[in-house]
């Protein structure tokens, strides 16, 4: 018991004795051509030279994100208010003429965010996504198709707001 005292006792001493020998004073000299010389080895015409402290400025906390799926989009001030498609009306009879092509255009207040995106379901499909409120159809097959546009957001896929479901008849 008395060795591991002893031994305990000089580990102590060792780190007080290590931890005085890095603190260590700067001289400083001026030599012929007038340049100034800092050295940790005193000379013959040097003067010790005090330091300033090191100034140090804590780190910045950063507040955490918060969850997107947590979020209410009825306290969000940038959340959508409407969406509809605007063009073909619904219900609407459309000639397809010999290709069967059209476009679908939609309308949303406030305008598609950079982190949305806007999908364009065609018979429950999706068809298209993107930043686009305007589609090509080409090739539509004759018939009645439900047409439906989303807004979701790009990386986690959560609908935001989503536009009534409309029919449109494709004839010949």
């Amino acid at each position: 018991m008395k060795k591991i005292k002893n031994t305990a006792w000089l580990c102590s001493l060792i780190v007080c004795l290590t931890a005085t020998s890095f603190a260590t004073e700067i001289y400083i000299s001026i030599d012929e051509n007038g340049n100034r010389i800092f050295s940790d080895v005193p000379g013959k015409e040097s003067r010790t030279h005090k330091l300033k402290e090191i100034s140090t400025i804590p780190a910045i906390k950063i507040p955490q994100r918060t969850n997107a799926k947590a979020r209410d989009n009825s306290e969000d001030p940038q959340a959508y208010q409407s969406i509809q498609i605007i063009s073909p009306s619904p219900d609407s009879h459309l000639n397809r003429g010999e290709l069967g092509n059209f476009i679908i255009t939609a309308q949303i207040s406030p305008p598609l965010q950079e982190q949305d995106e806007a999908v364009l379901l065609f018979d429950g499909q999706e068809l298209s996504s993107g930043n686009q409120l305007s589609w090509q159809i080409n090739n539509a097959d004759r018939g009645t198709h439900n047409l439906k546009v989303i807004v979701r957001q790009r990386d986690n896929q959560i609908v935001k707001i989503s536009s009534p479901s409309q029919s449109i008849h494709v004839r010949r």
